[in-house]
């Protein structure tokens, strides 16, 4: 989690509010009846990858985001928000078939599942964006820190010249540029008649005599 959120203190957050999420399904066990053994073990050593999971996104929309607390806080929920209770709904559908099952295990991991997925949700919600609107860590963005140490880079003027020719913007020409609806012809000393070739882009092109 470190080296995916880049920050040490996001990432004690993060593992802070997993470590909540395992409190909050192993309560949940024992309002269930649910004892500790090898199965449950297992269930909740899985329990930490999807509580990971839910949580990790949003810190890391966080880091990524630009702004204060609070709106970092905000776009991070508005960019994973939706992804987080996606994961969490699909997530309780695949265990949903097993909440009718006679069998332990089956039972059990449904509702440590069912515990996982409602927890986790919240705390990646709700719990861990209140905590980074108040005491997250600085953005990683490092455009944010250009655009501070340079503030005059997005007023900059357009360059005029280029190689000698001066540039003229289409924007602020007075007259639409000439079209060419018929091909001229141009004497040549000595020699044929040639056609010219127009430009549409441009305009006619000018062929003076040499």
């Amino acid at each position: 989690t470190i080296f995916f959120l880049n920050h040490i203190w996001c990432a004690i957050l993060v593992t802070l509010n997993v470590t909540m999420v395992l409190i909050d399904v192993v309560a949940l066990m024992y309002l269930w009846g649910l004892s500790i053994n090898s199965v449950s073990i297992v269930n909740l050593v899985l329990a930490i990858g999807l509580a990971v999971d839910y949580s990790a996104h949003v810190a890391h929309a966080f880091m990524s985001a630009t702004g204060t607390r609070n709106e970092r806080a905000c776009k991070s929920m508005m960019e994973m928000g939706s992804d987080v209770i996606h994961g969490a709904f699909s997530t309780f559908l695949a265990v949903l078939v097993l909440s009718t099952s006679q069998s332990y295990i089956f039972r059990s991991l449904f509702q440590q599942f069912f515990g996982i997925c409602i927890f986790g949700a919240l705390h990646g919600l709700v719990v861990l964006p209140v905590v980074l609107s108040l005491v997250g860590p600085p953005t990683s963005k490092t455009e944010e820190e250009w655009v501070n140490k340079h503030p005059d880079a997005e007023t900059s003027q357009q360059p005029t010249k280029l190689d000698g020719v001066e540039l003229t913007s289409r924007a602020n020409a007075k007259t639409p540029p000439p079209t060419v609806n018929s091909m001229a012809q141009v004497d040549v000393d000595g020699g044929p008649k040639v056609v010219g070739v127009p430009n549409m882009d441009v305009g006619a092109v000018e062929n003076s005599k040499s």
